[in-house]
């Protein structure tokens, strides 16, 4: 009876103990994901303040570029920043509702930055009525107070969320101290405490058999959920780490190889490729593969050849020898079970591409959830990326030519002569002008007219060397950067051109438009101007000159002839 009272004593003693173990990890582990969320929103927090600032000094940098240049462009940027700041505004006000401290700066905040801005409109329209004279006049000393404030504000809001940080960061930490102690102390306590169960039961044979399938049971659970709470540990810091990674890449292809790196090491034992559909979604290319397959798979397939592509949705094998594999995926060896899973990528309603692996079988690959977590999140980087490419060539680009933009070409002209200068090399400007155009575009309209200035784009982006530069001057009129290129040189090739236009055939409607001709005048640094402006003026002058002669014609700059000294 005693044994028996004492077994009794020592099992409820060890079922307490585990439960007390159990709800331990319970707590601790709520605590840490807690902590864990308010890191998160702080970090959130932060960027939204940054964002803000950031789209302030953008206003202003519009601002002055628009002062200086007075290119509608800049005011194109103005007007994003000054519609994104109310937005972002009242987002951080609703992020910061529990922070009555920040909720008050969010409120200063707010005020400096629509003071700042009514500042900039004010001098804008004073530029736009008055001119940049008077714009600058208008620029007084509380506009650059209210500058300050706003960086002062900025910086006091973001010293509050990282004296948050800290206080969560160490909270976080002590959550995380709270779970290893019991990870260390919980185990070989309830060991101890299974060995003396079973020293007591040493006399009762299937009371004891009982108490050590219990125990080892219990023992083993545990040991799973540690071990599984572990490994989601680790796991979620890897793939934050990762999507930090992300939103810093700055190509698709840096973001892939991240993202090849991360799988290897969240996925070991498994190999995989990462497939990316080509602009005309015809086609998916093996971009980035890890590991030693156990099966080969093609690098180029059609949409149609991939069950996840087809279906939008995971497409899983437990072992390929029973089951509808994918086209593009080989036969394994005879006798080996091999597992597989294709994994769709999508982002804003369109398909990126797909993810591919494959291991051993039978059974599904382990650990499916974090590898879709991970896709998830390189979708979306990749698409952020392609738009922010996207944007960029837009801004650079002539969306009829295909050819960069005068922005463009101020840009660069200026950068070619220093670079040229800098190695005493010549450059050449061509300005070139689709002769009789307006007269063409009331003869055969504004798409035909938008045909023919399309063909002549195509055709400079085909005759031009790697470092020439042709952009869209505006209206039917090209220029043409040819650096480390003398008068000579450049008066030839401008002959080029000037028969190859002359010889296009512009398809419209069915049938070729009538052949058109062009004059081109052209400039040389820096025997005629050392400076960008100079040249593109010297090059439009002897580009007049050849239309007055007669069009259809070359005309090198003169200054007797051009009136230009």
């Amino acid at each position: 009876m005693q044994q028996r009272a004492g077994s009794k004593i020592a099992l409820v003693f060890s079922a307490l103990v585990f439960v007390a173990i159990g709800i331990g990890v319970f707590v601790g582990t709520r605590h840490f994901i807690a902590d864990s969320r308010l890191v998160a929103h702080t970090h959130e927090v932060i960027g939204r303040i940054d964002e803000i600032q950031s789209q302030v000094l953008d206003a202003e940098s519009a601002e002055r570029g628009y002062l200086l240049t007075g290119s509608p462009a800049y005011l194109i940027d103005y007007q994003l920043s000054v519609e994104r700041l109310p937005l972002l505004l009242s987002t951080l006000s609703k992020s910061i509702t529990d922070n009555p401290d920040q909720t008050r700066n969010a409120a200063r905040l707010e005020e400096l930055v629509h003071r700042r801005l009514q500042q900039i409109q004010h001098v804008v329209d004073i530029y736009d009525s008055q001119g940049l004279e008077a714009a600058r006049t208008a620029i007084n000393q509380n506009a650059f107070r209210t500058t300050s404030a706003i960086r002062e504000q900025v910086r006091t809001m973001v010293e509050e969320e990282h004296t948050l940080l800290v206080e969560r960061a160490a909270s976080s930490r002590r959550s995380a101290d709270l779970l290893l102690g019991l990870a260390i102390a919980g185990i070989p306590f309830g060991l101890a405490v299974v060995a003396s169960v079973y020293g007591i039961l040493l006399s009762e044979l299937r009371r004891r058999s009982r108490a050590e399938r219990r125990a080892a049971s219990a023992s083993l659970q545990l040991a799973d959920n540690l071990a599984q709470l572990e490994r989601s540990s680790a796991d979620l810091q890897t793939l934050g780490r990762y999507t930090g990674l992300l939103q810093s890449c700055a190509s698709p292809e840096e973001a892939l190889e991240i993202s090849a790196r991360t799988l290897e090491s969240l996925l070991p034992g498994i190999a995989g490729s990462i497939y990316l559909l080509r602009a005309s979604n015809d086609r998916a290319e093996n971009i980035v593969s890890w590991g030693l397959p156990l099966v080969d798979t093609t690098a180029f397939l059609a949409p149609g050849d991939c069950w996840a592509l087809r279906r939008g949705q995971p497409h899983l094998l437990e072992d390929l020898h029973s089951g509808a594999s994918c086209p593009h995926i080989g036969h394994p060896a005879e006798g080996q079970s091999v597992a597989t899973a294709c994994i769709p990528m999508a982002a804003q309603g369109q398909q990126i591409g797909f993810l591919f692996l494959c291991g051993p079988g039978p059974g599904p690959l382990p650990r499916l959830a974090v590898a879709e977590s991970a896709m998830e999140q390189l979708s979306l980087a990749l698409s952020n990326l392609r738009l922010r490419e996207s944007l960029r060539l837009q801004s650079i680009r002539d969306p009829l030519t295909g050819l960069y933009n005068r922005r463009y070409l101020e840009e660069s002209l200026a950068r070619e002569i220093a670079r040229c200068g800098r190695r005493n090399f010549p450059l050449s400007v061509l300005m070139l002008d689709v002769d009789h155009f307006k007269q063409f575009n009331d003869t055969h309209g504004h798409a035909g007219g938008d045909a023919v200035l399309a063909a002549v784009g195509q055709l400079l982006s085909a005759r031009l060397r790697g470092e020439d530069i042709a952009c869209r001057y505006g209206g039917e009129e090209f220029t043409v950067i040819l650096p480390e290129s003398d008068s000579t040189d450049a008066h030839r090739y401008a002959e080029e051109l000037r028969l190859a236009i002359s010889q296009l055939a512009v398809p419209f409607s069915g049938k070729p438009l009538p052949s058109v001709t062009a004059s081109i005048g052209l400039a040389t640094y820096p025997t005629d101007g050392v400076v960008g402006l100079t040249l593109l003026r010297k090059a439009d002058a002897a580009l007049y000159r050849a239309k007055r002669n007669g069009r259809n014609r070359v005309a090198g700059f003169d200054a007797h002839l051009d009136g230009m000294g």
